[in-house]
């Protein structure tokens, strides 16, 4: 029965951890930056996939529809991105950053950066590979799609 406790509690926890924490970064990036942490992720790709379809968008972030199309909608008010009609197909859009949206992801990175380091104050660096090769591992068993940008770039970050 401990075993099923401390599992459960170990799930628990994770998940609790996340929402504290994507509370605390909601927060703190609206106010430093102008932008919550799902619209900096999202600029963070257009940074380095400019024009992309909203269904990649929605791949990358792991949003459906509906979430992806509020999302892009509050950044388009908020004249971080412009969405265009594809010229191919009458179905699809284009977004692009504007100016004001890649300024807000130059400035957004120094805070994420620190964030990082944060996270892993008071861990070892032999600690914080335990702890990296167990997200990667979440990642990798239960994420859907194989070519996930931010899912590469993770397992690209290296560990001080």
């Amino acid at each position: 029965m401990t075993e099923i406790v401390a599992d459960y509690m170990l799930f628990f926890k994770l998940n609790l951890s996340q929402r504290i924490l994507l509370k605390w970064s909601d927060r703190e990036l609206t106010s430093q930056v102008g932008a919550t942490t799902t619209q900096i992720a999202a600029i963070f790709y257009l940074m380095g996939n400019d024009g992309c379809q909203l269904v990649d968008l929605s791949r990358e972030l792991l949003q459906n529809k509906s979430a992806i199309t509020t999302l892009v909608e509050r950044m388009v008010k908020n004249d971080l991105i412009i969405k265009s009609p594809s010229s191919t197909d009458g179905r699809a859009s284009h977004l692009f950053l504007t100016d004001k949206g890649r300024n807000i992801g130059k400035k957004a990175m120094p805070y994420v950066l620190e964030y990082n380091r944060e996270l892993v104050k008071g861990f070892s660096s032999t600690e914080t590979e335990v702890i990296n090769r167990f997200f990667n591992s979440i990642i990798q068993r239960f994420e859907t799609t194989p070519d996930n940008y931010f899912k590469q770039q993770i397992g690209n970050i290296a560990v001080d």
